[in-house]
């Protein structure tokens, strides 16, 4: 028996997730904030095979309340969890990411499925930076006034997402879903 319409979705949007978020970090890294230090950009080829050096401390203003400042985040969201090390934080989104996996494999419902692929896609995309970078690079960085939100990436915003796209799902939709 072969995989169902939210289970090919689920899995699907995870690849394209971490694609996205993958190509996200090397662009803005290296085209963008290593070149604005003097830098030499890596090659995307090069930057996959060869994990370059991290890229300094610099902000950007991009726009009005919004900057393109590097931060290398050795914890969880939120910072929280810094100094605990790679593995135990490695562990823990691996095994999160087993039992969305899971949950997408009895999904019902393309909603709740790309949900879960969404965070799952998330979660990957930042496995790799602590494997490759022994931390994950944020940039991304909204503030107001001197309150700065703290910085994140593409993979940040898609668990985000995922999260509020599952909690819209359970309130709203689940329901309808049944019925039908």
């Amino acid at each position: 028996m072969g995989m169902k319409l939210p289970q090919l979705l689920g899995f699907g949007i995870i690849f394209d997730v971490v694609i996205f978020d993958q190509l996200s970090k090397w662009y803005i890294t290296e085209y963008i904030l290593r070149a604005e230090r003097g830098g030499d950009p890596v090659s995307l080829g090069q930057w996959v095979m060869d994990a370059p050096n991290r890229v300094g401390p610099i902000s950007i203003p991009v726009m009005p309340n919004f900057n393109l400042t590097m931060v290398w985040n050795e914890g969880v969201s939120f910072g929280l969890a810094q100094g605990w090390g790679i593995w135990p934080l490695v562990g823990l989104a691996l095994f999160i990411s087993a039992i969305l996996a899971a949950l997408i494999v009895k999904s019902t419902s393309k909603f709740e499925a790309m949900a879960y692929g969404i965070i799952i896609g998330g979660a990957v995309g930042n496995i790799i930076d602590r494997f490759r970078f022994g931390a994950v690079a944020d940039f991304f960085d909204v503030y107001v006034g001197t309150y700065h939100w703290p910085a994140f990436n593409i993979a940040d915003a898609c668990i985000t997402i995922g999260v509020v796209l599952l909690l819209f799902h359970g309130l709203f939709m689940k329901e309808d879903e049944e019925k039908s």
